[in-house]
């Protein structure tokens, strides 16, 4: 059984997997880490925790890692910032993981990790042309093409927080006048219920979606009002690619259909229907493990092959 271990670094939690061909995590590790950690203790806290995994599963056939900015594909040094975890930024994990496992690694912004995984064992295994649409704090993804997942130039990935919607609101013009991660991000989607509710003690996306659940018509007002953005959003993508699908990944993705239903529903309004169609709609399927997927599936794609199903 071919295998590999996928890495998914976040600002507070490195999680790590055991992933075999078909998709299956077959083992779990996760780490503690905090923003102002050194390069040297982060790549020792890892490494150790992908020495256990590599115990029970030898036969690791390469390493995959997901990381919050932008990696250079062929060096492993991130470009730019990586304001998650700055230390990242003074050395190239591949390098140092491929060295000190002896089995090839790979580094991949974290979006484009998960949508690969989406892509090869996820909700994207029926769609040749779909985008993946993260909905956390900020809003990111990337795009499939003719089963490629699009990245840029020395993997710059694709912005997908940055698409202007609303130019002229001065209020949210930073750092693009009117962008989507300003009106329809989990963040924003409790700023906006704040500013329409300001005597309310609820701090995250999860609560206010809770409390349109339940008939709050704020909250009800707020959630219809993001996924109107998202649904400009996505017929905008859909026109420009015709995209078979949207799979809407992210902590939002977790309020089920009541919030993907209302996307959905909203996409018509700016798709050209002929001769073209809406996109599907769909949550993506793994949840918490796409990273961990989705940089293990890369790494067997690219080092091992054979492990496709």
């Amino acid at each position: 059984m071919v295998t590999a271990v996928g890495i998914d670094i976040g600002g507070s939690l490195v999680k790590l997997g055991v992933v075999d061909g078909s998709g299956k995590v077959l083992a779990r590790g996760a780490v503690p880490v905090h923003r102002d950690i050194e390069f040297a203790e982060f790549v020792h806290l890892v490494t150790e925790a992908t020495e256990a995994l590599r115990k029970a599963y030898p036969d690791i056939a390469a390493i995959g890692i997901g990381v919050p900015g932008t990696p250079n594909p062929e060096t492993g040094m991130l470009n730019g910032r990586c304001p998650a975890i700055p230390a990242l930024l003074k050395g190239s994990l591949s390098k140092l993981f491929a060295i000190r496992f002896g089995v090839p690694a790979v580094v991949r912004n974290d979006a484009v990790s998960a949508t690969h995984g989406e892509m090869r064992h996820g909700a994207g295994r029926p769609f040749s042309r779909f985008a993946l649409l993260t909905l956390g704090t900020g809003i990111g993804g990337s795009m499939v093409i003719d089963r490629k997942v699009i990245d840029g130039p020395d993997g710059l990935p694709p912005q997908f927080g940055c698409i202007s919607l609303d130019p002229a609101r001065t209020d949210i013009a930073d750092p693009v006048p009117g962008m989507v991660e300003n009106l329809a991000s989990a963040r924003a989607l409790v700023n906006r219920y704040r500013q329409l509710k300001p005597d309310t003690d609820a701090k995250d996306a999860e609560t206010v979606v809770d409390l349109a659940k339940q008939g709050d018509a704020i909250a009800l007002q707020v959630v219809d009002e993001v996924a109107r953005w998202l649904g400009q959003m996505i017929g905008i993508m859909s026109n420009m690619l015709n995209i078979e699908a949207a799979i809407i990944g992210g902590g939002l993705s977790l309020a089920g259909p009541f919030f993907i239903d209302r996307i959905a529903s909203n996409v018509r309004d700016f798709v050209l229907l002929k001769p073209g169609r809406p996109p599907v709609i769909v949550a993506a399927e793994h949840g918490n493990d796409a990273g961990v997927i989705g940089t293990a599936a890369l790494a067997l794609d690219m080092f091992a092959p054979t492990a496709k199903e």
